[in-house]
């Protein structure tokens, strides 16, 4: 009895003894992996430490060489073509590169003149602006036909009362410069043409067209209506971003709907296309524009063209001396696109 109780003893000894030496054996390996994995953590600290000024390096020459390829880049974006305007009829003229906006020919652009119809790409943007449905049909006032008759303002059709969409007018303002299509829009959009011109004129403002006024929207003679070549050249710039703009100054032509007016519907005609009987200039072609003349203004023409796979902006305005032809401004977007491609030889 008294050997069985010794050999339990021994035992439960033996058993604490087992666990001590496991325990310990644990926390040996406890405390060998804390000092492997601080010594790894060591190492790899030790290693960034050596490659962090490495990295550093190369970050500096990469941001160097990305910025001297976008500099390059915006470098090689701007043409270099030599375009003499002097040699235009048009005592105002710019030449613009469209995706840049850089100038790159001037004669006068900075002069003021009068925009007569060119005022109507101000109304047509303005009124894309505001217009949320193009297909809305709506009633042509009888209110400023006989204003219109009185001046002789150009008109592209339409008759009092006669219905028509938003998107006849705006093709009629443009293509062959009605200016009832414009009344018309500056009354939908604002209740009056003067609270139109006050958009137009804060539209002006807002694109940064510091030599730019408005007092109507039509582009009749008024002494206090005026702009710049360049300006306007910028303002074209911009109408070209719209989508819808950019389809109706391209357009050579545009059928109306039929309407209770003309049941057969009608067609009109860009008027600067109508008088080219071919677009075509060295190296590509005048894709698009908007004409404008009064007495007091002269032959305007704000128009753009592809040249080898690259769009320009022209403007040109004023009255000239002794042009060379009747429909100077045509004349002088030809012999002014025509130099590009030389130029760019």
């Amino acid at each position: 009895m008294a050997q069985s109780r010794r050999s339990k003893t021994a035992g439960r000894r033996n058993g604490r003894s087992s666990i001590s030496r496991t325990g310990s054996r644990y926390e040996d390996n406890r405390r060998s992996g804390r000092n492997n994995s601080r010594a790894r953590r060591k190492k790899r600290n030790n290693l960034m430490r050596e490659l962090l000024p490495v990295i550093l390096l190369l970050l500096v020459v990469v941001c160097l060489a990305g910025t001297l390829l976008l500099y390059h880049k915006g470098q090689s974006r701007i043409p270099d073509v030599t375009v003499d305007l002097e040699q235009l009829d048009s005592p105002c003229a710019i030449l613009m590169d469209r995706e840049t906006g850089t100038i790159l020919a001037d004669k006068r652009g900075e002069e003021r003149m009068y925009p007569a119809s060119l005022t109507k790409i101000m109304t047509v943007l303005t009124a894309l602006d505001e217009c949320s449905d193009l297909k809305q049909t709506v009633t042509l006032s009888y209110d400023y036909f006989q204003e219109l008759y009185d001046q002789d303002a150009s008109r592209a059709g339409f008759e009092p009362g006669e219905e028509a969409r938003i998107i006849d007018l705006m093709y009629g303002a443009m293509l062959p410069s009605g200016a009832e299509c414009c009344k018309e829009l500056a009354l939908q959009f604002a209740g009056s043409e003067t609270d139109f011109v006050s958009l137009m004129n804060q539209y002006a403002e807002k694109l940064g067209l510091s030599d730019t006024h408005f007092m109507n929207c039509t582009g009749l003679h008024d002494a206090d209506q005026y702009s710049t070549a360049k300006d306007i050249a910028s303002l074209l710039r911009e109408a070209l971003k719209n989508e819808t703009f950019y389809e109706i100054i391209t357009s050579k032509s545009y059928y109306v709907p039929p309407s209770t007016v003309h049941p057969d519907g009608f067609v009109f005609y860009g008027t600067m296309f109508k008088n080219m009987s071919d677009p075509s200039v060295a190296g590509g072609s005048i894709l698009g524009g908007k004409t404008g003349y009064t007495n007091e203004a002269g032959h305007c023409l704000a128009s753009f063209a592809e040249v080898d796979g690259r769009d320009y902006i022209l403007v040109t305005g004023g009255i000239a001396d002794a042009p060379r032809s009747e429909q100077y401004h045509i004349d002088d977007a030809f012999r002014a696109y025509g130099q590009i491609s030389n130029g760019n030889e």
